[in-house]
């Protein structure tokens, strides 16, 4: 026998049309929610990177044909990093090295202008690369006028012993105060580091030890936070004489007030305060902790603390002594004390004759004719 298949209402009565419009509507509104589950929901893909990278850390603004540093901070040392610096020109790709945290690279741009800098990242899970956001770097011409002012050596040794570390600090200001930094020529065919940046107008300084005895030439030179250099100093001629035979003296030079100076020292805590200019000396004091009181005007007041180990002068300020003032002076709470315990015995004695618990008496006392 056959069977067949019969689409019926609730009323039991044959009614394919009914029948077959509810199927309809059903397989139609699951394959809805399929289809809205499919889009909205997000693919997962192995090959997907999970993140954007960020544009590198670096100056967003600079000066025709000066190098300029950009970094890249990544932990992943199986990535791979690009730069473009917006110019026609690019990096090579570039990998973390051992036991670093960021990748650095430098760049100059020879035309101004403002450029687009962009990073670019590839890995197993990104093998097309990524780019970044872009970095907008304006570029400008510079003229002398930009550069920092010519410093001067502010504080160290001219006249010491070889094998002895000595520090010397520079000072000088730049013309729109970018913070500055500063470099020493030794005079022996070495140069320093540059010194961190410091405000515009502060000084900084470094420490160095030359092996022979001579005489040398010291200079110093002065670089902006976007990389314009000054002139060299004055050069300042430094006598290193050998240990064995100097005895503890030497001479230091200082720079108060636009005045050069010196201190010469007879021993490592004794010298005096000279001035070349006029010949006269003036006392300085061992305070302790490596720092000495000078009085520059004979006045017998301390008005500058020299600290050699980090070459700084600063302003001495002496403590103002008070006035004596007899109403601060007076042991107030003693007397305030003292005086309710007065009152307290008075009031309790007055209370005790009041209620007649303690009474005044006296004597009659007969008077003789």
């Amino acid at each position: 026998m056959q069977k067949k298949i019969l689409f019926t209402d609730r009323s039991g009565e044959k009614d394919c049309t009914g029948a077959f419009f509810r199927l309809f509507l059903v397989s139609s509104l699951s394959c809805l929610l399929c289809c809205s589950f499919f889009f909205v929901s997000p693919v997962v893909d192995s090959k997907t990177p999970m993140y954007i990278p960020s544009t590198p850390e670096g100056t967003t603004f600079g000066y025709v044909g000066i190098d300029y540093e950009y970094a890249i901070v990544t932990l992943n040392p199986d990535s791979l990093w690009m730069f473009d610096w917006g110019d026609g020109t690019n990096s090579s790709w570039l990998q973390l090295e051992q036991n670093q945290t960021s990748i650095t690279e430098t760049h100059h741009w020879d035309e101004v202008g403002t450029y687009q800098l962009h990073v670019k990242y590839k890995s197993e899970t990104a093998p097309y690369g990524i780019w970044s956001d872009a970095k907008i770097v304006e570029i400008s011409a510079y003229s002398n006028d930009d550069s920092p002012y010519t410093p001067i050596l502010y504080t160290g040794k001219i006249q010491g012993v070889n094998n002895t570390v000595y520090t010397y600090s520079a000072l000088t200001r730049d013309p729109y105060d970018y913070q500055v930094c500063y470099r020493f020529d030794y005079g022996n065919g070495t140069f320093s580091e540059w010194t961190p940046y410091v405000p515009s107008g502060a000084s900084s300084y470094l420490s160095f030890a030359w092996e022979s005895p001579g005489v040398y030439v010291l200079r110093t030179q002065a670089k902006n936070q976007y990389g314009l250099e000054s002139g060299w100093s004055d050069p300042v001629q430094i006598i290193i004489n050998d240990k064995a035979a100097a005895n503890g003296a030497s001479i230091d030079l200082l720079v108060i007030g636009n005045i050069t100076y010196q201190i010469i020292y007879t021993s490592e805590y004794e010298g005096t305060f000279y001035n070349p200019a006029t010949g006269t000396s003036n006392d300085i004091l061992w305070k302790g902790g490596g720092v000495f009181l000078i009085d520059d005007d004979s006045d017998g007041r301390w008005e500058y603390l020299y600290i050699p180990s980090i070459g700084q002068i600063q302003a001495s300020v002496e403590p103002v002594p008070s006035e004596n003032n007899l109403f601060f002076e007076v042991p107030w709470m003693i007397i305030l004390i003292i005086l309710i315990i007065i009152f307290g015995v008075v009031g309790v004695v007055l209370v005790l004759l009041k209620t007649g618990y303690l009474y005044l008496y006296e004597e009659e006392v007969e008077a003789g004719k």
